[in-house]
């Protein structure tokens, strides 16, 4: 888990994680500065679990992408998923991922890069449901995942629900592209060199609130048009992911407007 001034919603979050049916966890914490009580509250569940840890890393303040990829470098565990500070896991999350992540392991070769993601019921910031369905709502295609350049041009993972193999995690370091959301990044290093499938089953309660770096927003007209502004920073970005993972920029743009397209007749 990165965190970052996440005093207001991170008990509810560590509860959720503490809680689940699954107990055999580490809870990895890295602060990436925080000025309100963030830290505070996490050194006292430290102090009274043993599955809490607090990463001893003096980078300070240096985004959440890169802070999320320093969690896996700092990592050696054989499985691992990501936290944001403000969500809820529903109690059935680890279980049911190491379920299917040890499913999706018996069907491919030892040693490949396995990730797998899930949906997410999207709510206010009191927890109220505003969407049953992440997917549905940003009318998003998860059969995406598996090919890495449809994946490039338009991302469907959300980093919150993942869980990955070693071999992923090593996949997905070191983390060049500090323009590229750390989900999105981390999903189409593994997507590459190995294998990304999905459950449609919901796990995380997706908090929407003002302070979320990214979040979730309702996919139509308004949004795509918005998603047009600043077209030459955006094209930049895709002629550096191109170079970085050998595809023309003018390729991903293709690939995303077709996927923008396909958005439209998705219900």
């Amino acid at each position: 888990m990165s965190t970052y001034n996440g005093a207001d919603f991170i008990e509810a979050q560590i509860d959720s994680i503490l809680g689940q049916d699954f107990r055999d966890f580490r809870l990895i914490v890295r602060d990436d500065g925080s000025t309100d009580s963030t830290l505070e509250i996490v050194q006292r569940y430290r102090d009274i679990d043993s599955r809490v840890h607090i990463a001893a890393d003096e980078g300070g303040n240096i985004g959440s992408s890169r802070s999320f990829l320093r969690l896996l470098e700092l990592s050696d565990a054989g499985l691992f998923m990501l936290a944001d500070q403000d969500d809820v896991w529903l109690p059935g999350k680890i279980s049911s991922a190491v379920q299917e992540i040890t499913t999706l392991a018996a069907k491919n070769r030892s040693g490949l890069p396995l990730l797998v993601f899930t949906d997410l019921i999207v709510c206010d910031k009191d927890l109220n449901e505003i969407c049953n369905s992440l997917w549905k709502y940003q009318r998003l295609n998860p059969n995406i995942c598996r090919d890495w350049i449809w994946l490039l041009a338009q991302n469907v993972v959300t980093g919150c629900t993942i869980i990955g193999n070693a071999a992923a995690r090593l996949a997905s370091l070191p983390f060049v592209l500090n323009e590229m959301f750390h989900d999105h990044w981390i999903a189409v290093s593994v997507s590459r060199a190995g294998v990304v499938d999905y459950s449609s089953e919901a796990t995380v309660l997706y908090r929407q609130h003002p302070d979320n770096v990214e979040g979730a927003k309702n996919f139509g007209y308004r949004y795509a048009s918005q998603r047009l502004y600043n077209p030459a920073k955006r094209y930049s970005f895709y002629r550096k992911a191109g170079d970085h993972f050998g595809i023309s920029a003018s390729r991903i743009v293709f690939y995303k407007v077709i996927e923008s397209i396909k958005r439209f007749t998705l219900r």
